[in-house]
């Protein structure tokens, strides 16, 4: 496992991408996402993406210069067409479009079609909750190969469809936050997975033929991944994908499993109550919990969003771990693109 400066690494993976052809505006967003990723401890949505984004670059499925447009607009709401551009760019575009309608109406709701991947969704509700503001937002594919089986089947029927939810708190504490895949797990975690060659825990991935596996490769041979919880977490993807490909419009991208859709929601406490009460509220939840006694096994009580807040933290400081598989596979990105890197 090594260890790569932040800044260093953002240099190289911006580098990469502009001389994919990206605009400067457009790396520069897709970088500090993929960074960012990796700063608060989602590996599976940073840097291990850049070579992945540089072959469907190479094979014209993403866009590197694109811009996202508003297709349909009301006081409230807007629908978007991400122009197959990084995906990043459009739910960047979504979330602060979302913020500025939710000033003037209170709620703001946009929706998104054919974004590429659209990274980390959690990044989406803090900047929400930055602008003090509740945030929420789904993604899922307008079309397959899908890789979740739905509860009680044993072949695919739905994408790994994440939500998140943030939370704002008062005197800048980072928000309450919630993010992740109504899949067992992140696709993105699996590649990480299979980037340090360890197993997967039980009950996440069906091989080739719907047995249980713990193998990685069984999934990247065939397999499948389980629903979160049974069919809690079956029932909330399928909301997930009708949010975010049913409002957008996203199904008539055609069969792309990366024609990603996007549902992002702001709401202004403001237009319920004074934002100065909402968050004192928040910060008694908060408080409350943090104050619970620690069970056997357990140092504190966590708040959701908790762990991504110290991670970022930390890893600001000390460095990004990078399995030494993804980073032989940016070098070779690199070359590719006549890139020479500046981190190692």
């Amino acid at each position: 496992m090594l260890t790569m400066d932040a800044r260093k690494l953002a240099e190289d993976a911006r580098a990469i991408f502009t001389a994919a052809g990206a605009t400067q505006e457009n790396a520069e967003i897709v970088t500090h996402s993929l960074v960012d990723a990796n700063l608060t401890g989602h590996d599976s949505h940073g840097v291990i993406r850049v070579p992945f984004y540089a072959q469907e670059i190479r094979d014209g499925r993403l866009d590197p210069r694109a811009s996202p447009r508003v297709t349909r607009e009301t006081g409230s709401t807007a629908v978007m067409d991400g122009a197959a551009t990084f995906g990043q760019v459009a739910s960047r575009m979504a979330a602060d479009l979302a913020i500025a309608k939710a000033r003037e109406a209170g709620l703001g709701s946009v929706v998104a079609m054919n974004c590429h991947h659209t990274g980390r969704i959690g990044e989406w509700v803090e900047r929400i909750a930055a602008a003090g503001m509740i945030g929420m937002s789904t993604t899922a594919g307008g079309g397959g190969p899908y890789h979740v089986a739905p509860f009680g089947g044993a072949k695919g029927g739905l994408g790994t469809n994440p939500i998140a939810w943030a939370m704002p708190r008062a005197r800048g504490r980072p928000p309450i936050l919630l993010d992740y895949a109504t899949s067992s797990v992140a696709q993105g975690k699996l590649q990480v997975a299979r980037a340090k060659g360890e197993p997967v825990p039980p009950g996440t991935i069906l091989d080739a033929e719907g047995r249980p596996t713990t193998d990685v490769e069984d999934f990247f041979a065939g397999g499948l991944m389980l629903p979160f919880a049974g069919h809690k977490g079956y029932a909330l993807g399928v909301v997930v994908q009708l949010l975010s490909v049913g409002l957008s419009g996203g199904e008539v991208s055609g069969d792309d499993q990366r024609a990603s859709c996007l549902s992002v929601l702001a709401i202004d406490p403001n237009a319920f109550r004074p934002r100065e009460e909402f968050t004192d509220y928040v910060e008694t939840t908060a408080q409350r919990l943090k104050s619970v006694p620690p069970a056997p096994g357990f140092s504190e009580v966590l708040l959701p969003g908790e762990p991504e807040a110290r991670s970022r933290e930390r890893r600001s400081r000390d460095g990004i771990p990078l399995p030494e598989r993804t980073w032989e596979a940016i070098q070779t990105t690199a070359r590719e693109f006549g890139v020479v890197l500046s981190a190692g």
